[in-house]
């Protein structure tokens, strides 16, 4: 009898439990994953829809030098990253309350927005 219940255990741990969420976002059983992309029009997507408690992970990617999209900030949850062109930067936190806050360049001059709902 425990041998069945091990064979189901690691037979159902081993399969992927993820869904699709719109811009581009997938959702684990344990983290948020995003990806946007910082171009000369600003970052896209602009908007970001997380849930509270629940890891994010948003990799920013710039692929122009004609925008001063060097840096994002996230005031909010103390994040203040550099973003090289054309690699990838991983920002990791946990949105601990719901709300809107916003990221933006250094300059302040490219927006968006985290929308954390519980």
């Amino acid at each position: 009898m425990i041998r069945n219940i091990l064979t189901t255990f690691v037979l159902f741990s081993a399969l992927p439990i993820t869904a699709t969420f719109s811009q581009q976002a997938t959702r684990t059983e344990r983290v948020q994953i995003f990806n946007v992309t910082v171009t000369k029009k600003g970052f896209q997507p602009k908007n970001l829809k997380l849930r509270a408690n629940v890891p994010a992970r948003i990799t920013f990617i710039r692929n122009t030098d004609e925008s001063c999209g060097t840096e994002v900030i996230i005031p909010e949850f103390s994040i203040n990253r550099e973003l090289p062109l054309d690699t990838p930067v991983v920002v990791e936190f946990t949105p601990d309350k719901a709300g809107k806050f916003s990221f933006a360049c250094g300059m302040n001059m490219m927006r968006g927005k985290l929308i954390v709902r519980r």
